[in-house]
């Protein structure tokens, strides 16, 4: 039997965040965590399952980053349907920090540098991306689609023209299956998401999963994130020569005895952050942890306190490198190490590297150390 689906509009925290930040370093929010009951087909075992799982709301946008989004329905503020069926696919992606929306080899993105408050939280507009492809068929979206694009069946027609808008995103209930459907059927469910635009149409998208690969190493969780305060140990790039040899040196910026980087993860009611710091600004973005631990971060937000020549470029290049990227994490146990009786340090917390191997070709590697609760 299929149990009831809550509705539950998605927020992002607001650029109070960043206000926030420049004062004292404030540990996150206390209060306790929401969750929403998200349609995702589950099987408990073959002769009772369900639809539904929950997940954390902080965790809901991460979620909704596995898919592969293409439009399937359009509602305007009137309650009528919009006829699309002359509309080559349109296809979203979620990012942390924006999304995009494919269509043949025309792209545009919404970058979510200026929020507002609920119900409508994003705020942004629509720009349009230098086009990935020179034909129909050769779509970095992986769409195909033999439809002429014009103005009047293009995605800009969807949204108020070169003006900015509010919206909000909403996870919607499956279609309802039938007890005999099977439960590989039901794993099959098509997943389905609103996005709702103030004063603006409601554009509906049907999701289909990326394909992930399995991951390396030891699992990782952004639980496992949070719990810890992380120390980089270790920075360099790799690069090839004419001879395809590789050169590995250490990123200088990173090994400054004055300025050592580190960094930390927490969740807000309604999203995930990370946080980079050198020892002068603190720094706050939000972040998703895919399943096959592809690692991306969205906009950096910091305070604007003066660090020095030193301090400023160091943590110009730590921002730089960890700004809207995108990188793969493998997890691995140190060597367990014995514990003097005497020594100030007792515990028995397993030691961790964190391997980050950038998309750009950096390698990084972290080490985990009690967090300190403030």
């Amino acid at each position: 039997m299929l149990l009831p689906t809550i509705k539950r509009s998605l927020t992002i925290i607001s650029l109070s965040v960043a206000v926030g930040l420049m004062g004292c370093q404030s540990a996150p929010l206390n209060s306790i965590q929401q969750t929403t009951i998200v349609n995702t087909p589950i099987t408990k075992d073959k002769s009772n399952f369900t639809d539904e799982i929950v997940i954390k709301e902080s965790q809901v946008m991460q979620w909704v980053a596995h898919y592969d989004w293409q439009l399937a329905q359009v509602i305007n503020q009137n309650g009528k349907t919009v006829d699309i069926n002359n509309f080559a696919p349109i296809i979203l992606q979620v990012e942390p920090s924006s999304i995009s929306l494919y269509q043949g080899c025309e792209q545009y993105r919404m970058d979510f540098h200026a929020l507002s408050a609920p119900p409508y939280p994003y705020y942004s507009h629509l720009a349009k991306v230098p086009a990935t492809c020179n034909d129909d068929n050769d779509s970095d979206a992986g769409t195909y689609t033999d439809t002429v694009i014009t103005e009047d069946n293009s995605i800009q027609s969807l949204f108020v023209k070169y003006a900015p808008v509010r919206l909000n995103f909403e996870l919607l209930p499956t279609s309802h299956l039938t007890p005999e459907l099977s439960p590989v059927a039901i794993q099959a469910a098509p997943k389905r998401l609103a996005l709702n635009i103030e004063n603006g149409n409601r554009l509906i998208f049907i999701g289909s999963p990326k394909a992930l690969a399995t991951p390396a190493g030891l699992p990782i969780t952004n639980e496992l994130l949070e719990q810890y305060h992380w120390t980089l140990v270790s920075a360099v790039s790799n690069t090839y020569d004419a001879k395809e040899e590789l050169t590995r040196k250490p990123l200088g910026n990173f090994y400054h005895p004055d300025h050592p980087i580190s960094a930390s993860f927490e969740s807000w009611p309604n999203n995930q952050y990370a946080s980079f710091s050198s020892g002068c600004n603190g720094s706050r973005a939000p972040y998703f942890l895919l399943n096959h631990n592809t690692f991306k971060v969205g906009t950096i937000i910091s305070t604007v306190m003066g660090c020095g020549e030193t301090g400023n470029r160091i943590e110009s290049a730590l921002f730089d490198l960890m700004r809207d990227s995108s990188s793969q994490l493998t997890l691995s146990l140190q060597p367990s190490q014995p514990i003097w009786p005497t020594a100030d340090n007792q515990s028995d917390m397993p030691r961790y590297n964190l391997l980050q191997t950038m998309a750009t070709g950096e390698t990084l590697v972290w080490q985990n150390e009690v967090k300190k609760t403030p």
